[in-house]
């Protein structure tokens, strides 16, 4: 069963991914620092994506860990992102198969975005692998998880910068303990062969899980377009409610009016995911 008080945290940090750490984030009512707290933030100058890294201290404040919210679209150019759709060879994701394809605009946003995420997420482990030696003196201190979230834009950045990620631990001496990569609203982004590199190789020890419901029009809409271009699910779907934390499993959901199907037309629907917008918005 899902930690839904887990998912809603991981769905509180993709919404506060969407504004300015320093400034607006503050001031929002999803804002809580004893539960999540913000370390950096960085942006690709070319393609104009973003995440946020926090620490999440989880419910007893003993076994904290790193989360890496990747923010989805909030201008022109991740809008542009979007709509460069072609599937082309994952030449971007080291070790990715010869046959292996992916979203255009999708690799050249994570690519671009883990230039700037890297160096600062090795910074984050190092601060927190230290804070753990201060509190548990003499104790063997156990690798920082780290988790992937994000939302739209973010949710496919989010997977394509675990495995690039999970590519760099491979390669270094100490290896980063990737556990979840937890999405919302998130967008199909390559093809079969692909998919089974990403979830049966690079992220084989991860969980991937993708939270969607029905009420959501961009997935609605746009699925009959992902089917006919050839891309594939790569991770496990998790039907949820958009208003509040719940989550079904396939005998929930068909117990549900419907099976849990609605009328998928308010845009304003995928940006709600157990009770959290996520979105850009003005802070006052």
């Amino acid at each position: 069963k899902n930690n839904v008080e887990q998912l809603q945290r991981l769905a509180t940090a993709s919404s506060l991914s969407y504004l300015e750490m320093t400034t607006n984030m503050k001031k929002s009512p999803y804002f809580d620092p004893r539960k999540l707290i913000p370390l950096s933030q960085v942006v690709d100058p070319a393609t104009k994506s973003g995440a946020t890294i926090f620490l999440d201290q989880g419910d007893d404040h003993e076994n904290p860990s790193l989360v890496i919210a990747c923010r989805g679209s909030a201008n022109l150019k991740n809008f542009a992102t979007n709509l460069n759709l072609k599937l082309v060879p994952s030449n971007k994701l080291p070790g990715s198969p010869e046959n292996g394809k992916v979203h255009n605009g999708f690799q050249q946003a994570a690519s671009g975005l883990w230039k700037y995420l890297a160096p600062e997420l090795d910074a984050a482990l190092l601060k927190t692998q230290a804070a753990a030696k201060k509190t548990k003196p003499g104790n063997e201190i156990s690798q920082t998880p780290i988790v992937f979230t994000g939302h739209s834009l973010g949710a496919a950045t989010a997977l394509l910068c675990a495995v690039l990620c999970a590519k760099r631990s491979d390669e270094d001496e100490t290896p980063r303990r990737l556990t979840e990569v937890v999405t919302f609203g998130g967008p199909l982004l390559c093809d079969k062969n692909l998919a089974k590199y990403i979830t049966e190789k690079a992220l084989e020890h991860c969980q991937i899980t993708h939270l969607i419901h029905n009420a959501d029009p961009i997935l609605a809409n746009n699925k009959p377009l992902w089917d006919q271009l050839g891309f594939v699910n790569t991770g496990n779907e998790l039907h949820c409610d958009p208003y509040g934390p719940t989550v079904y499993d396939e005998n929930e959901l068909s117990s549900l009016p419907n099976n849990g199907k609605k009328l998928a037309w308010n845009v304003l629907d995928h940006c709600n995911y157990l009770g959290v917008f996520m979105g850009p918005r003005l802070i006052v």
